[in-house]
């Protein structure tokens, strides 16, 4: 038996740099298996060696190849750990695009749609079972949100954000990132309250990790040194992962390692309506049922 095989297992998406990577040194530090999601090969297995380099003696992490632009990567991903048989403790969506123009993925989706948010529902779809199967006291999904949920204040517009799939017209890239951020809470929302029908131990929650210096920030033309340390935006999805006071707490968006309240979040962001309406959406568009 590995050292993966008897212990806890994490991954976590775009963990080979930013938030990913800081998440992943954390994981680490606390005895997890860590499986570190890159785009290629090359990167993953990059991070996997710096990652390594600096966390405790005995330490054992992988890479795995995912691009969030390609449904059929995020199968692949799936189906790659799925075989393995082992359980899934933990699960960060952190991986996300910010305010890229207009553009349309191999599948025919915006591409901040799809990396943001299709992407990351399939890929937490199909790996529930392995969630499932950690038997923890509380297996956890934690999905990288963003205070940007408010540049899209209300409801999304599914027939908009369809025809936005087709053509640039109209597009607002800072918008479209914002329902993007906004989705990424909805999903969670609704796939913690269905957890909770199914008597599920596992839990679900958003982060927002604050405005960050990473070089997501630089690429949408914001000042990377107006941002917090790397270090101090992973801090929340860490604890989300690891903290023994979250156990058994779900549905909750956080910040700073609380809960946000009404005041800092929209009041579509807390719809129970909302969430279930995304969930149909996006469950259809990556072809699977609504059912878990």
């Amino acid at each position: 038996m590995t050292a993966a095989d008897a212990g806890k297992v994490a991954l976590v998406t775009g963990g080979n740099a930013g938030l990913g990577f800081e998440t992943c040194k954390g994981l680490l530090r606390h005895g997890f298996h860590v499986i570190v999601c890159a785009r290629s090969r090359e990167k993953g297995e990059d991070a996997v060696a710096r990652l390594l380099s600096e966390a405790p003696v005995g330490s054992t992490a992988e890479s795995q190849v995912l691009d969030l632009a390609s449904l059929a990567s995020v199968r692949e991903a799936a189906a790659s750990f799925l075989d393995s048989g082992r359980p899934l403790h933990v699960l960060v969506l952190n991986a996300g695009v910010m305010a890229l123009p207009w553009g349309r993925t191999v599948d025919g989706f915006e591409q901040q749609w799809q990396v943001n948010v299709l992407s990351h529902v399939l890929l937490c779809r199909l790996l529930l079972p392995a969630v499932h199967a950690a038997r923890a006291p509380s297996a956890r999904v934690v999905h990288l949100s963003s205070a940007a949920h408010r540049r899209h204040p209300g409801p999304i517009d599914y027939a908009a954000l369809a025809a936005e799939h087709d053509s640039d017209a109209g597009f607002d890239r800072w918008r479209a990132y914002g329902r993007s951020k906004l989705a990424n809470i909805l999903f969670s929302n609704e796939l913690a309250r269905r957890l909770r029908e199914a008597g599920s131990p596992v839990t679900s929650n958003a982060v927002h990790p604050g405005r960050v210096a990473t070089q997501l920030l630089a690429k949408a033309g914001g000042n990377p040194g107006s941002g917090i340390p790397v270090e101090e935006g992973a801090r929340t999805s860490l604890y989300l992962s690891v903290s023994p006071e979250m156990e058994g707490h779900t549905g909750g968006y956080y910040a700073r390692e609380k809960r946000v309240g009404d005041g800092m979040r929209t009041a579509v962001s807390s719809s129970a309506e909302a969430a279930r309406e995304l969930w149909a959406s996006v469950s259809r568009d990556v072809g699977l049922g609504e059912a878990l």
